[in-house]
């Protein structure tokens, strides 16, 4: 019976003991990570390495250790903690989230897609569906960064599959996609937003330059119309929507219009391509040897069309449509970049470039 009291007074020693221990790894875990999030690795490396002196099979401490060392520099001893702690808790997204982000920034696209998927559909400690649309969304961004469109054009798709019916991320996902250079599908995601929020301004601005990427004038125009409704506040948007308001009054492709509205557009682009190389590069239209060897064949082929174009022409010759958009059109592009023009100059620039892709 006299062993009792000794015992539990041992007991309570060893209890303290090891409270006090906890205590101080806490203390130093938290001066690492106040560390690691100002920006000073270096200090929180040796916070982590302290905190482990006292609590050595802590792995929460053991990832925060590896981050500091990651972000440090130090990849390779970085590494060594994490697939030690991986091999021990496979499913643990955060290992396998600062695993991407070696691989990552090692350039090495595979393993770190490969870790990125690991980390998106793992196990998270807690908030996992955010922290699941955070990792998705930073890999897309990886994949944009490293020119792998078709890579990101899937994820984005999938993550937009995933969640019909959050508009925020349907308007991460569609930007990604127009980023993509997937403009058919970028501009369905924006629809689904509006569905859901009619009046979400970036969704409205989003789907105009998808539309105007489409060249679907009209609804470009009706998109940043909105936009500006519900207080668009960018300063290109009002130039946006005349943009796509001129070129959806001057598209000679509209299948819409008759053929004698078509004769009058296509009239109404060349006068505006004339007069922009008048102002520009009058030989274009006199003709010239001083102009530069690259501009001579158009100068040739505006000589080989009336002075003066007019409907009668068109009906006499027919093939003077197809000429004079096709001078147009190549005149504004030539020129454009040396000497800016109207708005309307700028909308035959877009029409040049659906002319093209048609």
């Amino acid at each position: 019976m006299l062993l009792v009291p000794l015992f539990t007074t041992t007991g309570v020693i060893v209890r303290l003991f090891h409270e006090k221990q906890s205590s101080i790894a806490a203390a130093w875990e938290d001066a690492g990570n106040t560390n690691l999030q100002t920006g000073h690795a270096d200090a929180a490396i040796e916070n982590f390495r302290n905190s482990l002196l006292y609590a050595p099979d802590d792995s929460g401490v053991q990832l925060e250790l590896a981050e500091a060392l990651a972000a440090q520099g130090q990849v390779d001893e970085a590494e060594n903690y994490l697939f030690t702690l991986r091999t021990a808790d496979p499913e643990n997204s955060m290992i396998d989230l600062q695993l991407a982000r070696i691989s990552a920034g090692r350039g090495d696209i595979t393993a770190a897609v490969n870790f990125y998927h690991g980390a998106a559909f793992g196990q998270w400690p807690n908030n996992s569906h955010k922290n699941r649309l955070a990792t998705r969304r930073e890999l897309i961004e990886f994949l944009l960064g490293h020119n792998r469109r078709d890579q990101a054009r899937a994820e984005a798709l999938s993550l937009a599959a995933d969640n019909p019916v959050d508009p925020d991320v349907l308007d991460a996902a569609a930007g990604y996609l127009a980023n993509a250079g997937d403009s058919q599908n970028a501009l369905a995601e924006y629809e689904a937003v509006l569905r859901l929020a009619p009046a979400n301004v970036d969704a409205l601005v989003g789907a105009g330059n998808a539309s105007l990427a489409l060249f679907q004038f009209s609804e470009a125009d009706r998109y940043f119309t909105r936009a500006l409704q519900h207080g668009a506040k960018r300063e290109n948007v009002a130039s946006l929507r005349d943009l796509a308001a001129a070129a959806a009054e001057l598209d000679p492709f509209n299948t819409r219009v008759s053929e004698r509205e078509r004769q009058v557009r296509t009239i109404e682009i060349f006068q505006a391509a004339e007069q922009h190389a008048k102002a520009c590069f009058p030989a274009l239209v006199t003709g010239s040897d001083t102009l530069p060897a690259n501009l001579q064949p158009l100068a040739a082929q505006r000589t080989a069309l009336p002075a003066k174009l007019t409907r009668s022409d068109f009906d006499a010759h027919p093939e003077y449509a197809d000429q004079a958009l096709g001078w147009a059109f190549a005149v504004e592009q030539a020129i454009s970049p040396q000497c800016a023009g109207t708005l309307a100059d700028r909308a035959i620039q877009y029409l040049a470039r659906r002319n093209k892709e048609s």
